[in-house]
């Protein structure tokens, strides 16, 4: 049950198109804490590099090799969402174990393949969502956005400047 703290990185990747999204902004100081649970460190890392160039709304705080280790993670640190591979042997235990002692938590399931089985499993024990590896460089992130907005702690608000800018736009274009 290794468990690997987060470690800063050496450089950070550019970002990806997707983190223009006016709509969304971090509030003053709040990042979104995330775990990466899977078996091989070379996914980890690649987890890792995709996430550092969101590193203005995401943080890696840990890593873990297998559901115990996942279980740990989420019982020591401060995790607002888990990136949990299916594969793991324990993974569905995992799952339940984690949304009991801290129900606030976030899951997405990841895989390199697409099961039904094991997407509703993964479901069924609480995860909320299901990203396949081949998609991971281009919705890992969007995938993220959309869990914790949708499910996890309003961190993100849209910009105040922005609410009433599109509230204005929509006034002029319905005026006449």
């Amino acid at each position: 049950m290794p468990i690997r703290p987060s470690v800063a990185a050496a450089s950070v990747p550019q970002r990806h198109p997707s983190t223009s999204l006016p709509h969304v902004r971090a509030e003053a100081g709040s990042r979104w804490r995330v775990a990466i649970v899977h078996p091989h460190s070379s996914i980890r890392e690649t987890m890792r590099v995709i996430l550092d160039g969101y590193a203005d709304l995401i943080e890696v705080v840990g890593e873990a090799t297998d559901g115990n280790g996942a279980v740990e993670l989420a019982r020591t640190i401060s995790v607002d969402l888990v990136l949990m591979d299916t594969h793991l042997p324990n993974s569905v235990e995992a799952i339940r174990q984690i949304r009991r002692i801290a129900p606030q938590v976030v899951i997405l399931a990841t895989s390199a393949e697409y099961s039904p089985y094991l997407y509703n499993a993964m479901i069924a024990a609480g995860a909320v969502a299901f990203i396949r590896m081949e998609d991971a460089e281009s919705l890992l992130f969007r995938s993220i956005v959309f869990a914790m907005c949708t499910y996890g702690p309003k961190h993100m608000q849209p910009a105040p400047a922005q609410a009433s800018a599109r509230r204005s736009s929509f006034a002029v274009s319905n005026a006449g």
